[in-house]
């Protein structure tokens, strides 16, 4: 049976590693600024992140190292499905990448109380998005389960041609909580 544990990620010491936690409304600025400064990401307006870190804070996450927001993943449980957690932005200051810190964030997020029944992950990724593919592969691999890659949104159905078709990629069933709460 698949069950979910708690990973540790190498490290040169644990000053060099942000602090993970759930994001608060007056997180919305600085993550504002990391999605907008993100030359691979969508950016939305500052009400949009405000929201984020407020009504979607418990399947969200963000990292925090000295003053800066360095991370952040933003997500919802799809309201027509309340066992498939949907990650919908995934962001990672460069000075912080290939540490880890993604996986770490999704970690935090599943260990939530907000995610006690999610079973699936869903997200959506532009096929040439290399870095989140193996993300998700790696977070699959974890979790011990599938990845299925499907129709999601297309370039010409959904986006009038201005963006890349986005595929659906499917994690689970895993069991996250399993054995961790009584």
């Amino acid at each position: 049976m698949n069950t979910f544990q708690e990973v540790t990620y190498p490290q040169e010491s644990t000053q060099d590693m942000p602090d993970i936690r759930t994001p608060e409304a007056t997180d919305g600025v600085a993550v504002h600024n990391l999605i907008r400064n993100s030359a691979f990401l969508d950016h939305n307006s500052l009400y949009c992140y405000l929201l984020v870190c407020s009504h979607f804070a418990g399947t969200s996450a963000i990292a925090r190292y000295q003053d800066d927001i360095v991370g952040v993943i933003s997500g919802y449980i799809i309201p027509e499905r309340p066992d498939t957690l949907f990650v919908w932005q995934v962001a990672v200051d460069v000075r912080m990448r290939r540490r880890g810190l993604a996986r770490a964030m999704l970690d935090h997020i599943l260990q939530g109380d907000a995610c006690r029944q999610i079973r699936y992950i869903e997200t959506t990724v532009t096929a040439d998005n290399a870095a989140s593919r193996r993300l998700f592969s790696s977070l699959a691999r974890h979790l011990d389960c599938r990845l299925d890659e499907r129709p999601g949104f297309d370039r010409r159905e959904h986006f009038l041609n201005l963006h890349d078709s986005e595929p659906l990629l499917r994690i689970g069933p895993f069991f996250p909580n399993q054995g961790e709460r009584t």
